[in-house]
């Protein structure tokens, strides 16, 4: 069992890794299947209150997702649906065996073949989001307690491989972005995180300590601007399709320059001169003097050379 177990979660992550985000969920589900007979799957995500929760997503494996979501809609408030999700949210954590037509959900789960499922609910307290896996099976034959226990298991490594998936692929758009390390997350329009590493959280609590999710602050909610810069944290915001991919990082010395400021801190820590400076930027050489001493007065430097040291400690600089 245990064997078992481990040689489909090393196939977990290394699908994080090589399989294209896109087709990363059908990937993880084939591989679940070495390990638990199940002919359906789930995965979903939300956020809010559960009797008003509001989905981010919702992806089927081997179903018709339209069929699905139409009778979804006919039956959500019923109540042994809503009992159902309701024990999901209370064991949070824990993995929980139905029998859909013991339970009496067979009026919308026996109409996809569906007559056994094994489910599973995480609550992530910091981002104030549900994630929601199921596997489904017909017939007779129960799940066992064997198999919801690997399902249990499984379930928070198929959560973190699959947001390392989502994260690792977009961030590479930016080459200091491969630091799994990284303070990264997935935001849409209004702010609402969608995925996110531990790592970012920690930094927002460095600017905003009680912080929770699942909205970022409002004062961070400047996606369109392209980043934000606090007293301590500065956000970069990348556009990927409907969501934002947010780079945070801790504040640094630099970060007091306007652009035009770091550009001519850069030349000038290279060796060119005033001159050359302003020809190369197309701006009168008396300009660049006055940027030049801004910038020696906001980083407490002298010399060229020191402004060369700077840069290199914030990886911005090589001679």
């Amino acid at each position: 069992m245990i064997l078992h177990l481990s040689s489909t979660l090393r196939e977990l992550h290394r699908l994080a890794r090589d399989a294209p985000a896109s087709t990363f969920q059908d990937d993880a589900f084939d591989a679940m299947r070495e390990l638990i007979r199940f002919d359906f799957g789930y995965w979903g995500a939300g956020r809010g209150p559960m009797e008003a929760v509001v989905m981010h997503y919702s992806y089927l494996y081997r179903l018709p997702a339209e069929d699905v979501a139409l009778a979804f809609e006919k039956v959500k408030f019923h109540p042994k649906v809503v009992e159902t999700i309701t024990r999901l949210t209370t064991y949070a954590g824990q993995a929980q065996i139905f029998d859909t037509r013991e339970y009496g959900v067979s009026e919308f789960y026996g109409r996809f073949g569906i007559d056994q499922m094994v489910s599973m609910c995480m609550r992530d307290e910091n981002l104030g989001l549900y994630h929601i896996l199921s596997l489904y099976r017909s017939g007779k034959e129960c799940f066992t307690e064997q198999e919801r226990l690997l399902f249990e298991s499984a379930v928070p490594h198929l959560y973190d491989v699959w947001r390392e998936s989502k994260l690792l692929h977009l961030s590479t758009v930016t080459p200091e972005s491969s630091n799994l390390n990284l303070a990264a997350a997935l935001i849409d329009d209004a702010g609402s995180v969608h995925f996110a590493r531990p790592a970012f959280v920690e930094l927002l609590r460095c600017e905003w300590s009680d912080w929770h999710g699942p909205f970022v602050p409002e004062a961070m909610r400047s996606m369109k601007e392209g980043n934000f810069i606090g007293k301590e944290v500065v956000a970069r915001f990348i556009r990927q399709q409907d969501l934002y991919l947010t780079l945070v990082r801790k504040k640094g010395v630099l970060d007091q320059l306007s652009a035009r400021e770091l550009e001519i801190a850069k030349q000038l820590a290279r060796g060119l001169n005033y001159k050359e400076i302003a020809s190369s930027l197309e701006i009168a050489p008396r300009t660049v003097r006055n940027h030049i001493t801004r910038v020696y007065d906001k980083l407490e430097s002298s010399k060229a050379t020191q402004l060369a040291a700077i840069l290199m400690n914030a990886g911005m600089f090589s001679q």
